[in-house]
């Protein structure tokens, strides 16, 4: 006889006929004696549990269990799932079961099938949703990550690594916990699916650990068989399936790579390679015994100004100003990978132009008779003080301008220490109103210069700013800076030749359409800006192609380390992943709602097989379950309903079943099959 034998032969069988009579004047009585209880249950339930313990302690008869008796406060409740507040094991036997007819015993629990596939369903669906929201943190880190297209810096390197680490191991952890909660809510429809020995229960029962998994693959085939077991089939395809989750997560490495930016640039303390400006025009060489010669140190410059005109880049103006500025450029000091850095060190060219009033020449000598040599490439004008000044100009054209340098200025810094003097002559082009209405004349396409122009300038080049910047960072600041001697060089660089016109001055032609030779409608102002151009673009040459020291500062360019992920690959795993982990929730809520779930937990398996421990005895707690399956034969057991000759059919809900495990040799032959919904104890 089985534990709940005496259970089931006095309080189970709820049928009309079986049930026992009430007194007439038991309260809840509605009527005939005839007219069973569960009939009669009706109306106010707290009403008549109290009215049922006032008579009852008044007659002295046993009570009834009551409503109030099965709270969850009184009969408690099974561990806590993670997330929702009734797991699938709580099969609690609320009011809308008991269909008038009161359980006969406060472990009387209800199996509703529909509940218990709605708890399995959102148990593993809110389990799933860890999987999906860690893949989408990876999705989103690479994704972050990839978009900073500037470089990442090392302790962004550092922390992409981690958090893409990390996260790739949560995933892992998120497998293995949803893989468990898979194996805890289908074991018991394995349990139930045929008699298996008692090592087998044990390790189905157990297969939520890989290692009994491992046991049914390679030990759990049929006897006298050398085919596979179909729980040796299920074993090996659950773990190949969790294997290749894991494979799929560590494959996720390979989708991205952290490789050298071809664009972008990285910035670290270290030596950098900046422009040496002492040496322009070798002037850090003038004077002394054995030195250059200034006018050689002069043409040079004036050289370097022409490099400029063409390659004139970092020159800008800033808004509402008339200066032009030169922004320096650093380098690595890496010869196989010249990285640049736009530095914050800038040089500024401030020039003013004067327009002299030309009273004589100016015209390429084509006004002049053929046999007056004595006043061939002389110049005379108006100064601001009313006086004639005359100079002589050889280097001259029509319709093209000659930039005058006066040497003076530079050697006894006469308009300031970081100043240069110098005229500019635009040469008449002997255009007349007739030649430029001629569209076979070069004046039809020229600016009539009818007359020659003349402008008297100064241009000051500053000193180099920023060099103390913590932006720049630099050791050794004085090295950056700009010598007056150099400035004033540059400052006239337009109008160095190296060959001087008299013992003051130099003179340099710029015809055609360099931008130097100014338009026949030019202004002051716009011959200024020439000036200006001219001298940064010196600068700028120079920083580009000319002598360059290497010093110690707080941004040294170098290359740059990008993300790149390979898109395809990657979103085909993110996105599988949670999606066949998903498609395998479905399979489980609908293969584990057949079989009454049990609590994942060592006294409910205890409690379960108390009739094996039973059958083992009290002795022997170090025996191990093959010895106790040695002690007890060839037994084979099955997790199930106890079939029960008073069971009125699956249709009947209010009929106390018996939930245990099955002997086989109690010849109940096959047992599979949906367990019917309704009361069990």
């Amino acid at each position: 006889m089985s534990r709940y034998s005496r259970l089931n032969q006095s309080a189970r069988g709820h049928n009309p006929a079986d049930l026992n009579r009430m007194p007439t004047n038991y309260p809840g009585y509605a009527g005939s004696e005839d007219i069973p209880l569960k009939t009669n249950a009706t109306g106010n339930w707290s009403q008549m549990d109290s009215e049922q313990e006032n008579y009852a302690s008044k007659n002295s008869i046993p009570q009834r269990p009551t409503w109030k008796s099965f709270s969850r406060a009184e009969t408690g409740k099974s561990k806590p799932s993670l997330f929702t507040a009734s797991s699938p094991w709580e099969h609690k036997l609320n009011e809308k079961h008991v269909q008038g007819v009161l359980p006969t015993s406060d472990t009387v629990r209800y199996f509703d099938r529909g509940r218990q596939t709605r708890r399995v369903f959102l148990e593993c669906l809110l389990m799933w949703f860890g999987t999906f929201f860690i893949c989408a943190a990876l999705a989103g880190t690479m994704y972050g990550f990839s978009k900073i297209e500037t470089g990442i810096t090392r302790f962004q390197k550092y922390g992409y690594n981690a958090l893409v680490t990390g996260l790739s191991i949560l995933l892992g952890l998120a497998f293995a916990a949803q893989f468990k909660q898979y194996a805890e809510m289908m074991r018991w429809r394995f349990l139930a699916s045929e008699y298996r020995s008692l090592q087998d229960f044990e390790l189905v029962l157990g297969c939520d650990s890989y290692r009994n998994t491992l046991s049914i693959m390679f030990g759990g085939n049929s006897k006298g068989t050398w085919y596979p077991s179909k729980s040796q089939v299920l074993a090996c395809t659950w773990f190949l399936i969790f294997v290749v989750f894991n494979v799929c997560a560590a494959l996720l490495g390979l989708t991205y790579s952290i490789d050298v930016s071809e664009t972008a640039t990285a910035f670290t303390p270290g030596l950098l390679s900046v422009t040496d400006l002492k040496t322009i025009g070798r002037l850090d060489k003038f004077g002394g015994e054995g030195g250059i010669p200034l006018p050689d140190s002069m043409a040079e410059v004036n050289l370097w100004g022409e490099v400029g005109l063409n390659f004139a880049g970092g020159i800008y103006q800033r808004e509402g100003s008339t200066d032009w500025i030169y922004s320096f450029y650093d380098q690595s000091t890496n010869s196989q990978n010249k990285k640049l850095r736009a530095s914050t060190r800038e040089v500024t060219s401030s020039a003013e132009c004067v327009e002299y009033t030309v009273t004589f020449g100016g015209y390429g000598d084509f006004n002049l008779a053929a046999d007056d040599t004595a006043n061939r490439n002389h110049l005379r004008y108006i100064d601001p003080s009313g006086e004639e000044q005359e100079i002589v100009v050889e280097n001259v054209a029509i319709g093209s301008t000659t930039w005058i340098g006066n040497q003076t200025s530079v050697e006894e810094s006469s308009c300031g220490p970081r100043c240069a003097q110098f005229l500019a002559l635009q040469s008449a082009n002997n255009c007349t109103t007739e030649l430029a209405t001629d569209p076979d004349s070069r004046c039809s396409t020229d600016v009539n210069v009818e007359n020659p122009r003349l402008w008297s300038c100064t241009n000051t080049v500053g000193q180099v700013s920023n060099v103390n910047s913590s932006l720049e960072g630099f050791d050794n600041p004085e090295a950056l800076l700009l010598p007056d001697l150099q400035a004033q060089v540059i400052a006239g660089g337009v109008g160095w030749s190296g060959v001087s016109i008299t013992d003051l001055q130099q003179g340099v032609i710029f015809r055609g359409k360099s931008i130097m030779n100014a338009p026949g409608n030019t202004t002051a102002e716009y011959i200024a800006e020439l000036v200006e151009q001219f001298s940064v673009g010196i600068l700028s040459a120079w920083d580009g192609s000319g002598d360059r020291q290497n010093l110690t500062g707080a941004y040294s360019p170098g290359p740059a380390q990008i993300v790149n992920v390979k898109w395809m690959y990657a979103s085909l795993i993110l996105i599988g992943i949670p999606a066949v982990q998903f498609l395998m929730l479905l399979g489980v809520v609908w293969f584990s709602g057949k079989a009454i779930i049990l609590e994942p937990s060592y006294m409910t398996a205890a409690h379960l097989l108390q009739p094996i421990l039973n059958r083992v005895g009290e002795a022997g707690p170090l025996l191990s379950v093959d010895e106790m399956a040695e002690k007890l034969g060839d037994y084979k057991i099955a997790y199930g309903v106890r079939p029960d000759a008073a069971d009125p059919g699956h249709s009947d809900t209010t009929f106390v079943r018996d939930l245990d495990v099955i002997e086989q040799s109690e010849g109940f032959g096959y047992i599979r099959g949906r367990m019917p919904e309704g009361r069990y104890d």
